[in-house]
Formats: C-alpha cells, structure tokens, sequence
C-alpha cells in the first residue's frame, strides 16, 4: 500500500501565500525566465488531419497543451472541463462517463463524441455496446496536448462524431536526443483517504533514424463514499495503471513509419453514489427533497459490494510517405474493451413498491439479494488511407475507411444471502448475451480553395454505409424456456461541410461553417411474438451544425479572442424507449441546440496570464418523445445553460536556475436536469406510459490553487482543487436503493495533492 507526504489545506495555503508574495515583491528586481512569455503561444493542431495552428482552424476547437496539463492538474475529464467551452461532463462513475458537447444529449445508448487516441478511433461506433457511457477517460501524462473539435466531425471521422471529438495527442518517440522523467506524488481527498502515484517516460534512440518512447503510470485512487451497512470506509477506492509505448524508423525526412501500444487498467472497490431520498415510490409526484442525503453527505447503504474494472488495449500502426505532391498516410489498429460491473440490484424497483430483494426472497423464503453481472467485450478493427496535398492554390485530401466491430453484452442477475452475501443455489434469475457485429465502410474527401490570399472555402463531404447483425439469447428461472432472438440492418449516410474563413489581418480570421453529423441506425433484437407496434429497427439520427466565428490577437498577441455562435438541428434523435413494455432503441422527436461560446486571453506583463472560458448553450427539445418521457420544449439533459472557468497564472524567476509559478482557478457550472423517464399510469382503462417530472440538479462553483516551482530538469506541485470543499451534485438516480431511494453523483471532495517530478 502506497503511503507519503499528506498535505493539509492550511499548510498549502500559507506556502502558496508565502511563495506568492515574495515572488510579487522580487518580481521588478528579478530576471525574467525564458519560459516567462510575454505574450500569448500559439498552438499547431491537426483538428483537419493536417497540421495547422489554431488560430487558422474554420471551426470550434481548443486545445489544451501537455505543460498545461501538467501545471494545472488535468487528470481526467472533470478537470477538462473548465478548460474546454460547451463540453458538459455527466459523471456516473470511473470509467462511464458520458461526454457532450454543444448540448447534445438525450440519455441514449449511442455515443454522440468520439474519442480518438492520435489517429486510431476508440469505443463502439453503434448503440448495442454502450458506446455513450465508455468514453475513454485515459491518463494525461506525457501527452502533447488534448484537441476538443465542437460540433458535428462527420466528413472527416465518421460515425459518432455527430456532436464532436475528443483526441489524446501522444509525444512521438524522438530519434535526436535521449530524455526520460519520473514522477512521484500523492493526494489527500476531505472526508476519505489518501492515493500515491509514480510515473515515468524514457525516449531511448536507436542511431538516428529510430527511437523508442515508453510511458507507464500506477496510481491509487482515493475513496470517499461510506457505506456504515458494509461496515466499509472509502468504498469507491480504486486503482488505475497506464502503459503506453512506442516505435518511431524514419529513415529520411518524407517516409515514417510508427506502431504504438496502449493498455490502461483501472479497477474500484464501490460506486461514489450518495443515497438520498429520491422518488422510487412516487416518481410521478416526487417529494420536495428528493436530493437530500438519507444518512450523512458521503455515505450509501448496499447489501454486498459492487466492484467494476475496465481493460482498454490499442494497437496501432502509421505509415507516412511524403511524395512531394501529395503525402500517403495508412492508419491500422485493433483494440478491446472489456468491462465488468457488478451493482447491487437488490431494491431496484420491478414494479410499484416491489423490488427484485421482494421477488428473491419471495423465491428463497428468507432475506435474499439480487445483483446484476455486466460484461462487455468490444474489439475493434480499423483501417484508413488518405492522400494529402501540400499546401497550394487547391488543397485537397482524400481518403478511405473501414471498420469492423463486434461486441459482446452479457447480462445476469444472480441471488445472494443477506446478510451473509453467499451466493444462493438458484439459478439467475435472468441471464441475457447480446452478441452483435457492426461493419461499416465509407470514403472522404476535402477541397479548400484560396481564392484569394486572405479567403478561402473548404467543401468536405463523406460517404458510409454500415451493415449490423445482432443475436440476443435470454434465458434464466424467470425465462423458460430460453428465447434466441436476431436481427439485421443496413444503412448509409452522406455527411457534408462548407467552410469559408477570412483573414482580414494576420492576426483577425472569421470564418462560418456548416456541416452534418450522424449516428448510424442498427437493429433491435425482438422475440417473435413482439407486437407489430414494436421497431425491429432505429434508424440514424444526424444533425447540421450552423456556426459563425472569430480568433483575433491583439496588442502583440498580450490579447487573444475566441469567439463562436452556433445553432444546431438535431433529427430522429436515437432514445432509449419503452414501447409495449419492451425496451428498445428508437427515433422520437427532434431537437435543437443554440448558443456562445467564448476563449479569452489576456497577457498584460510578462509572466501573468488571466483566461477567461465559457458557454451559453440553450438546448431543447423541439417536438415530443412521449414513449421517452419527453415533451416540446423540454431542457435536454446534463446540459448547463452557463458554464464558465476563470484562471489566473503568474509565473516569475525564483532563485538559480528555479522558477515560481502560482495559480487558481475559479470554475461555475449552470444548473441541468436529469435523464427523461417514464411511469405506467391507467388512462382511460389503460395502461400508458406517463413522462416523470424531472430533478433540476443545482449549479456549483468550485475554486482551485496551484503553486509550482521547477527549473529545466526538476518540477514541484502543490495543488488543492474544490477548496470550499463544494458538494455539487454530477448525476441523479431517482430510484434503486433501500427503501425506494435514489442516488446521486458529487463533485470530489476538497482535494490536496503535491508532485515532484525530475526530468533528465
């Protein structure tokens, strides 16, 4: 067990307080450091699959650097955040949660942003595999920098990417110089425990065309939820390790050809949910205080524990051919999911004021739990080639791709003692194996021409056509006999975008986009004797992205602008509905999403950055989704209307070779209501399904401090993030624990942390 250094907040306080003044009293008198910018650094993103800085891209993105996320402490997707406008992060638990950008969100099974890690796609491209909810969440060390692309990717990357991109740059391997880093650190979380990490990268290069680079990370993941039922402390503990390596044989300067691996496991003991109150008895008249705690603030009650592990794994290899008139890139990769959950699905409810604990012990004759066994297995085959032009008159690039994917969902409900936990004789009482494939092949091209020096147009447009098949066997004591259930689809998509940008300065570029995104469609495994009323399919929902924006910097880039408007169409929104008491995937309603969203810069002395990052975004439902519980007009889901981060970031010549470095951040995100649901109501003597009112989830303001000190081969961090220790509620159950309860999702506690790193 990892043990070290536990800092508590007065002490940070008074050091940051201490380091900072003195550096602000030398600062007139000291020499500047190097890396003390007086003015604001440009950044080269590959947002259109070829370099180009930021200041030049015709669309919404950012990107946050790897010194950025190393000296502020970007670890996951909670404290990207704030640095990232229009992204909303619905925090379920590690390793599931669901990423939206621009609003768009329903709750569905598909994803609506991709990740990508460099040039290889990660997680499922359909809605079978709970693609929405396996986002990626991988480690930040040693990455060149993380590129968010906001709106619809469909023309460059295809299925998925209707409402964005999230790609992890990693630092290439480098055949000029041999470099390594290590890194220790540990972290103290208020009202739980305390979790080491060790970190390390080595560039090893082999004569001077080729280079190793490997990275691994072991961190221990602090817990913070109670359960006084387990007689456990710290139930959501956890641990998580990350292995990255890579293989760069570039022989000359125009052909490259590199192989990566990538492996991240991460395992917790318990679920970081809260009970509360909830509407489990009356969902269609919850109580006022449904989101008040039933014991104290961090604490749960469960029957038998409820651990989950993930295992990623990605291979990949890249070919790069420069041939002077056009560069050849090939992108080959394979990779795995493997997800095991186990939940406590004991006081679930199986039908008003009856629980699956009810049905077991009704079955056993003596008190019996239910759990629920969920194992995913994803693998992942991907395939693309593309030529590029150089840079010229008539930019172009081409390309094609293929993937094939298939992915199996295994699902049992097993019965155990209580309070003894044995597992019973009984057979589940449910098993389910969903086993689906999903093929998809398309083709891409885009043309940007400069018409003039300072204005050019981009047309980009994508065709794909996918092919599905799904098998689902589900069997069990309460499934007799079993039942062998199959289903197919078949579609295709064209996605397009235009985008005009103009220079007016060399520092002021507008530009407008338009472009379309879509989710591919799939099959809804149905037993034979479903009701005609019931889709055997869903069909694909897309959306068009219309955007108006500007990046200027100004007073010798002491000033910078990012400023984007937007409004998006979101058509047969995929919903996860129940249509004559089955559960499926389908189309209902149509959406809309519109906003502003703002990256400030300001530089006013050398070494003093202030940025201020936000979003206004007002997303709606614009016709009805009964059969999900949704009506016109309706707020869509998790989406704050307002979310802004101000950062402040002083950095100053200490001492020697050291500089000082002091920051914080004061970070607000808007209230949002929950998921949509339904409730069975008897209308009219019969049996409809009722829209439950939904819980708007309170906004919440969190503030961080940071204090660095380092110099070009050893760094110290001191950080404490939520130094109010600020209870913000991240996600809402409003049934499924004792005594008809909910749960909810909260921010991380106060959070005090320090980290030495030696670079050589």
């Amino acid at each position: 067990m990892y043990r070290s250094l536990r800092l508590p907040l007065p002490l940070l306080l008074a050091l940051c307080f201490a380091v900072g003044a003195g550096g602000l009293a030398r600062a007139q008198d000291a020499p500047q450091s190097e890396s003390a910018s007086s003015e604001l650094q440009e950044v080269v993103v590959t947002a259109q699959k070829r370099a180009e800085k930021l200041h030049d891209v015709p669309m919404g993105v950012s990107a946050v650097t790897g010194e950025d996320l190393d000296k502020e402490q970007i670890l996951d997707f909670a404290d990207l955040e704030s640095k990232v406008p229009g992204l909303s992060v619905e925090l379920i638990a590690p390793g599931q949660d669901r990423l939206t950008l621009r609003g768009e969100n329903v709750g569905g099974v598909g994803s609506t942003v991709t990740t990508y890690l460099d040039d290889t796609p990660f997680g499922s491209s359909n809605a079978l595999a709970n693609g929405s909810i396996n986002a990626g969440d991988f480690d930040t060390w040693d990455l060149q920098r993380i590129e968010v692309l906001r709106g619809p990717q469909g023309t460059l990357y295809g299925a998925g990417a209707e409402g964005g991109l999230l790609k992890y740059v990693t630092n290439p391997p480098d055949p000029s110089t041999f470099a390594g880093a290590l890194q220790v650190g540990d972290e103290d979380i208020a009202h739980g425990g305390d979790g080491a990490s060790v970190k390390g990268m080595v560039n090893i290069p082999v004569g001077s065309i080729a280079a190793f680079r490997v990275d691994g990370s072991d961190t221990r993941l602090p817990g913070y939820i109670d359960d006084p039922q387990l007689a456990e402390q710290d139930v959501n503990r956890g641990y998580q390790s990350d292995a990255r390596a890579a293989f760069l044989l570039q022989p000359n300067e125009h052909f490259s050809i590199t192989l990566r691996a990538f492996g991240q496991d991460l395992h917790t003991d318990g679920t970081p949910y809260v009970d509360v109150v909830g509407a489990g008895l009356t969902p269609l008249t919850p109580p006022p205080n449904q989101l008040d705690p039933n014991h104290g603030a961090y604490d749960q009650d469960r029957f038998i524990g409820e651990p989950s592990s993930y295992l990623y794994r990605i291979y990949s290899a890249e070919i790069n051919w420069n041939a002077g008139w056009a560069t050849a890139t090939s992108v080959t990769s394979y990779g795995t999911t493997a997800q095991n959950l186990f939940t406590d699905a004991t006081s679930t409810v199986l039908a008003p004021g009856v629980t699956f604990g009810d049905l077991g012990e009704l079955l056993t004759g003596a008190p019996t739990g239910v759990g629920e066994v969920s194992d995913l297995l994803v693998k992942k085959f991907t395939q693309e080639v593309r030529l590029a032009s150089p840079a010229q008159l008539l930019e172009w690039q081409v390309g094609a791709f293929y993937t094939r994917e298939s992915s199996t969902l295994q699902q049992v409900l097993p019965t155990f003692g209580v309070p003894d936990d044995t597992f019973t004789a009984l057979p589940p009482l449910e098993t389910a194996d969903l086993d689906a494939l999903y093929r998809e092949w398309s083709a891409f091209g885009q043309l940007d021409y400069h018409i003039l020096q300072q204005f050019d147009v981009a047309f980009g447009g994508r065709w794909s056509e996918n092919k599905q098949s799904a098998n689902e066997t589900i069997g069990g004591l309460l499934v007799a006999p079993p039942e062998l259930v199959s289903g197919d689809s078949t579609g295709t998509d064209f996605t397009y975008s235009v985008a005009p940008r103009w220079h007016l300065n060399p520092d002021t570029m507008l530009y407008a986009r338009v472009a379309s995104g879509y989710r591919p469609g799939g099959p809804n495994p149905l037993p034979p004797g479903a009701p005609a009323g019931v889709p055997h399919e869903y069909e694909a929902d897309t959306t068009v992205n219309y955007e108006f924006g500007i990046r200027s910097s100004l007073l010798d880039n002491q000033v910078s602008i990012d400023l984007s408007a937007f409004l998006i169409d979101w058509h047969k929104i995929q919903l996860l509905e129940i249509v004559e008491d089955f559960g499926i995937d389908a189309n209902g309603g149509t959406a809309r999403s519109k906003g502003l969203e703002w990256t400030l810069g300001y530089t006013p002395v050398k070494g003093l950055n202030f940025t201020l990052t936000g979003a206004y975004v007002d997303a709606y439902l614009t016709a009805p989704a009964p059969d999900a519980g949704g009506n016109t007009g309706d707020p869509l889901p998790y989406v704050p209307k307002w979310s802004t981060s101000f950062d402040a970031q002083y950095q100053w010549h200490a001492f020697g070779s050291f500089d000082a470095l002091a920051g914080a951040t004061s970070s607000y995100i808007g209230s949002r209501y929950d998921d949509f649901s339904t409730s069975s109501a008897v209308v009219g003597g019969a049996v409809v399904s009722v829209p439950n009112p939904r819980a708007q989830l309170g906004g919440y303001n969190t503030f961080d401090l940071r204090l660095g000190l380092e110099n070009p081969h050893w760094l110290f961090d001191l950080y404490c993030k939520n130094v109010a220790d600020v209870r913000g509620i991240t996600y809402y159950l409003y049934q499924g624990t004792p005594d008809f309860g909910g749960s909810i999702g909260v921010a991380q506690p106060r959070t005090v942390g320090a980290q030495l790193t030696y670079r050589f």
